[in-house]
């Protein structure tokens, strides 16, 4: 789910950073504003996706971490963990 959020609110960010170079570069009365907003927000969105993932996705646990769900042991449920 995580994934699909970042992925959203990076498609949200390029659009805006789209919008906000177009009006920038008419405003300085640069040819071609249309193709720079596009490069740029492509830019932005490939950034924008990769920091998201490498800053949340660092503390996951590894592929080959085995995941032990929680447990009844003698009348104690006994929490669940990852294990090598």
């Amino acid at each position: 789910m995580r994934r699909y959020l970042i992925i959203f609110l990076a498609a949200l960010a390029s659009i805006a950073l789209f919008f906000l170079t177009k009006y920038v570069l008419q405003k300085l009365t640069k040819k071609n504003s249309v193709f720079f907003a596009s490069l740029i927000s492509l830019s932005g969105f490939s950034i924008f996706i990769l920091l998201s993932f490498m800053y949340l996705e660092h503390d996951a646990a590894g592929p080959t971490y085995n995941y032990n769900p929680p447990s009844i042991k003698n009348g104690k449920v006994l929490d669940g963990k990852f294990s090598k």
